[in-house]
């Protein structure tokens, strides 16, 4: 006869056994999550549109051709930020440890990505501006969040992640 209490009265010796399950996430890092995943999406659709205006650009209204070296700096700068955030989302689906620094450095980037295409006339001082608050709030966020600290508690094994 199995009692409903049956899974809880197990020994304090058998519960030290098992491999607690990992903090879930939740509160502002589920929003850090989400706010990824909308830059992804928002990165990889201007970056087909820049390749559809470029083709055509009278489909934007324009009369005028971009060179295409600054075409392709910020198509290609777009895809590594593409590349990384998916990097990244495996590596905080996995809990790693590395995954903290790897968000920083990916939001430093992305500054610094912004920043460059601010210098190359891509870019307007506000956008620039504007488009460079999220990288730096993410950035302090998982420089000084417990909750990060917390959540990604898995270490590497081999030490390359």
């Amino acid at each position: 006869m199995r009692l409903d209490g049956a899974r809880e009265a197990r020994t304090p010796a058998q519960r030290a056994g098992q491999r607690a399950a990992p903090p879930k996430v939740r509160g502002w890092l589920l929003v850090y999550i989400a706010g990824l995943a909308v830059l992804l999406m928002h990165g990889a659709v201007l970056t087909i549109g820049s390749i559809v205006i470029y083709a055509h650009p009278a489909a934007a209204g324009l009369h005028s051709f971009v060179p295409l070296g600054f075409l392709l700096l910020y198509v290609m700068t777009n895809i590594i930020l593409i590349a990384y955030a998916i990097f990244l989302f495996v590596l905080m689906a996995r809990r790693r440890r590395s995954a903290i620094m790897h968000n920083i450095v990916f939001n430093l980037l992305s500054v610094a990505f912004l920043v460059t295409w601010h210098v190359f006339g891509e870019k307007s001082n506000f956008g620039t501006l504007v488009d460079s608050v999220p990288g730096l709030v993410g950035a302090a966020y998982f420089m000084l969040s417990r909750r990060v600290r917390n959540t990604f508690i898995v270490g590497s094994r081999s030490g390359l992640s």
